[in-house]
């Protein structure tokens, strides 16, 4: 698209989301106040008559089946279930499965979708980080918002948002509260301003502050706290050692999961992964993003040190940072989850594409048709994904006595009519208008298709007065 039709387009846009302003949400005040969403209960019902897909290796898959959920919880799940007085939802034409889990994703991006242009000034990186100063809690909020309600659309029932534009304890606290009103799961990571100077730690004290008080914003247990840590280098430089360090100790003292970029591209950061490794910056509690110019070396000290991997294959490739590696990191026993990343460079949140186009990659560059399979991919969405984010006690199988995270994919459209193995549909077929209905902890949070407690229209009007208040202020026209 030239320039001038790029710019007009997103005029465009912005003269739309003008015409329809509602009132703004939030008081102007950093720490604004807003009407808190009301979810749905949480009851008792029985799916029946459906496929299920378990992703439990002692249940398989039923061919025919029920899986039964009582305040939150998975009671039963069997071919034969009895559920005598639960309200019953009829699972004919229908894939029940674990909700899928995304493992990194800097989902206040998502005002930016589309913006990356064709050239330097105008790539991902330049457009994120010229318009990210401008950004007001306000704004956070409806950004984050929109990406979890696109991603509560099409199946993602936990998240880790890795937050990385924290300017104020406001602009944290509006991420979190977008999260936790559309009712996901998942893992919110305190990180710095994206274009923070690296001589200055993140807001360490609001991330200690948030920690000793998280019971007001985890939303009963279903979100939990990391750190989004910014690791020893900036470019190929280090950051100064009292910066880096004094924020991972903090993390450690505080128990807090870390999650850091290292290695992202291939051509630019090799040796970084080693360079961490060598100071004990590596762990069970270290999960490592992207690492595309991973060594076989710096692998093997990745799975010595007990450290995972999340590993997001459509940004990698569209940024050209390198080829995922994937089936390298599988192959010496690390384990691996995958994310959306960043619609503001992938394009929009479908997780079941991100699925497909791993089991394409792992099998173009292996040479075979079967060197990553539909089902150890889907793996990788629901259990594998879930041990990640160490949740996996709680979901990311459809097993007794777990919470009732739950996806049911509708198989009587067009691209899924006909099929006889239900993983491959799921893996291959499955779009966001598939996913009939979605369910959190119990919570019936899509059904038939809609949205059960949020106004779509009412959304997508936020953020788009959002991005006109955020082009308005950092002058881009």
């Amino acid at each position: 698209m030239c320039e001038l039709c790029r710019r007009t387009f997103l005029g465009g846009i912005a003269a739309a989301s003008v015409a329809s302003v509602m009132p703004r949400a939030f008081a102007q005040d950093a720490r604004f106040e807003r009407a808190a969403v009301t979810l749905p209960p949480r009851g008792e019902f029985v799916i029946t008559n459906a496929t299920i897909l378990t992703m439990d290796a002692q249940l398989g898959d039923i061919a025919s089946g029920s899986v039964h959920v009582r305040d939150g919880a998975i009671v039963a799940v069997g071919a034969n279930v009895q559920a005598p007085g639960a309200q019953v939802i009829d699972g004919q034409n229908r894939i029940v499965l674990p909700g899928l889990i995304d493992t990194h994703w800097h989902m206040w991006h998502t005002l930016f979708r589309g913006m990356s242009g064709d050239k330097g000034p105008e790539g991902f990186f330049p457009t994120v980080t010229k318009f990210s100063g401008s950004m007001t809690p306000q704004d956070m909020y409806a950004s984050t918002h929109l990406a979890a309600v696109e991603g509560l659309n099409a199946g993602i029932t936990s998240i880790h948002s890795w937050c990385h534009n924290i300017r104020s304890r406001a602009h944290a606290e509006a991420d979190i509260r977008a999260i936790t009103d559309t009712g996901l799961r998942g893992r919110w990571s305190f990180g710095q301003a994206i274009d923070q100077s690296p001589e200055k730690t993140i807001l360490l004290a609001d991330m200690e502050a948030m920690h000793k008080d998280w019971s007001r914003y985890g939303n009963g247990g279903l979100l939990s706290l990391g750190m989004a840590w910014r690791g020893i280098y900036r470019g190929n430089a280090y950051l100064p050692v009292e910066v880096y360090k004094t924020e991972f100790d903090t993390a450690r003292r505080l128990g807090l999961p870390i999650t850091v970029h290292i290695g992202t591209v291939k051509t630019a950061t090799q040796g970084h992964i080693e360079g961490h490794a060598k100071q004990n910056f590596l762990g069970p509690d270290v999960n490592i993003v992207h690492a595309c110019s991973a060594s076989a070396a710096e692998i093997q000290m990745i799975k010595d040190a007990g450290s995972s991997m999340s590993i997001l294959p459509h940004t990698e490739m569209r940024g050209g940072w390198g080829f995922p590696l994937i089936g390298e990191f599988m192959s010496a026993g690390v384990p691996v989850g995958l994310g959306v990343d960043t619609s503001a460079l992938y394009g929009d949140v479908n997780l079941f594409a991100v699925l497909k186009f791993a089991m394409a990659i792992e099998n173009g560059r292996g040479g075979g048709e079967f060197k990553l399979t539909a089902r150890r991919a889907l793996e990788l969405g629901t259990i594998d994904a879930a041990r990640i984010l160490g949740i996996d006690k709680q979901v990311g199988s459809l097993t007794p006595g777990k919470r009732a995270d739950i996806v049911m994919v509708a198989t009587d459209r067009l691209n899924m009519a006909v099929g006889s193995d239900p993983v491959h549909l799921v893996v291959e077929s499955t779009q966001p208008d598939n996913v009939d209905t979605v369910i959190v902890d119990g919570r019936i949070l899509k059904r038939g298709g809609k949205l059960t407690h949020l106004q779509q229209a009412d959304v997508v009007r936020e953020a788009r007065t959002a991005l006109a208040d955020v082009r308005k202020r950092a002058n881009w026209r």
